[in-house]
């Protein structure tokens, strides 16, 4: 639900069918409506953020998504103050890159006419103006920066269109095709042309019906209906649970066990995310923290700017890091642990031009503090749009679906609010199952 909800918000997102694009819409309903169901609810103080704009961090602000499609017709109708701690967090991420460009090393800094700066001209940068050379796209990421993966760096930015499709390089024959010209480092990584490599694992591979851009809802599926007894049977024999009494699906829910009597909550946890990454929702990460929250745990999210499947250092920050700083704060008697001061650039890179992306389209820099729409957000979250609609419980089996087999069936489907959306508007979907209809 999360994936079809963070596409759906984006109204230019294009679907790949017609199929494709109904299935969203309602799972985004019944996204809606399973959040609602939950009776969310944070402190402002332990997310940071003033959610109803009244001055303070004093309140417990229920979360609820809402819907009205004449007043949010930029976002397909979807508002609310659910919506609103997403859009906050996603401006964070942005700010906390804006505000730590000091830390930038070999990055190659250019002038409104496309001209790469003087060395002399670098080192007399102020943050501010970092700040709008960096939104305006006059830039090329050296290795401090980037779409975050294990070499760290990347290309500047995803919001010219989707990636190059690429995904995991499975066992056996590579699939159909010829890998780019530029995986020249193995199965890890591909040059991305400013000297620093990109991750290319996790998401379905090109062409396949588990990818965005898929023309076609399934090869294992010749009729909806056999699509539709397929889940049926599948859900059936993971609610029967297993021979030791378990449903699998249960059993690897981690909101079973946050806050659960019985269960010893971490002190601390920071999940980090590629902000670019379109394989794995946003909202996943968030409904973690906000349980994780109100359970006492003290937990971060860090949705890293143009950050890839797996992000890593940038600008200053590691894992490692924020492992040492957390050990400062929760261990009596430990050190405590800051960032080391920026060491500002002052010899501009090598690059000849620039590469990074213009974001001052859609994104606001007042006084040196970033501001943007949920429905920008959206459209930068579907740029890197990556798997075809249902998300993780593909109809033809995904790398998620593995996760529930058995050792009679390698892949199982598990996911009950879809099976029930097949049967509830199977009028409605039946026809335009793999009818190759774009929407």
């Amino acid at each position: 639900m999360t994936l079809a909800f963070e596409y759906y918000l984006d109204v230019g997102y294009d679907f790949s069918t017609e199929f494709q694009a109904q299935l969203a819409e309602y799972l985004s309903e019944a996204y809606m409506e399973y959040i609602n169901e939950q009776n969310l609810s944070v402190n402002e103080a332990d997310v940071g953020f003033d959610l109803n704009n009244d001055g303070d961090l004093e309140d417990t602000i229920a979360l609820t998504i809402e819907y009205d499609p004449e007043a949010h017709p930029e976002t397909n109708g979807y508002y609310g103050t659910y919506l609103d701690l997403y859009l906050a967090e996603f401006t964070q991420n942005l700010q906390w890159y804006v505000d730590n460009l000091d830390y930038a090393e070999d990055w190659t800094w250019f002038d409104g006419d496309g001209n790469a700066l003087s060395d002399e001209e670098v080192a007399a940068m102020t943050s501010e103006e970092k700040a709008e050379a960096f939104l305006e796209g006059r830039y090329a990421k050296g290795s401090s920066g980037g779409k975050g993966d294990m070499m760290g760096g990347g290309p500047g930015g995803m919001m010219g269109g989707r990636g190059d499709g690429m995904g995991d390089l499975p066992d056996g024959d590579l699939p159909d095709g010829e890998l780019p010209a530029d995986l020249e480092h193995g199965q890890m990584g591909r040059d991305t042309g400013d000297g620093n490599r990109e991750m290319i694992v996790g998401t379905p591979d090109a062409g396949t019906t588990q990818a965005a851009g898929s023309g076609v809802d399934s090869n294992n599926y010749a009729t909806y209906e056999e699509m539709v007894e397929a889940y049926r049977t599948d859900i059936e024999s993971i609610q029967a649970r297993d021979e030791y009494g378990n449903n699998l699906v249960e059993l690897y829910d981690p909101f079973n066990y946050i806050g659960a009597e019985g269960t010893e909550n971490p002190t601390w946890v920071k999940i980090l995310c590629g902000a670019a990454e379109g394989d794995i929702s946003m909202f996943n990460s968030l409904n973690l923290q906000i349980a994780m929250l109100n359970s006492g745990i003290d937990a971060e999210i860090e949705w890293q700017w143009d950050g890839g499947h797996v992000p890593s250092e940038v600008l200053g920050d590691s894992f490692s890091l924020y492992v040492d700083q957390m050990y400062g704060e929760y261990v009596e008697g430990a050190a405590t642990i800051t960032k080391a001061a920026a060491q500002p650039q002052t010899t501009n890179g090598t690059a000849t031009e620039a590469t990074g992306t213009d974001l001052t389209s859609w994104v606001s820099l007042t006084n040196g503090q970033v501001s943007f729409s949920l429905a920008d957000a959206a459209a930068y979250r579907t740029a890197g749009a990556s798997k075809a609609m249902p998300g993780f419980d593909v109809i033809d089996y995904g790398q998620e679906d593995y996760v529930f087999g058995t050792a009679e069936q390698d892949a199982r489907h598990w996911d009950p609010i879809l099976l029930d959306i097949f049967e509830t508007y199977s009028d409605v979907l039946a026809p335009l199952f793999n009818s190759g209809e774009a929407e």
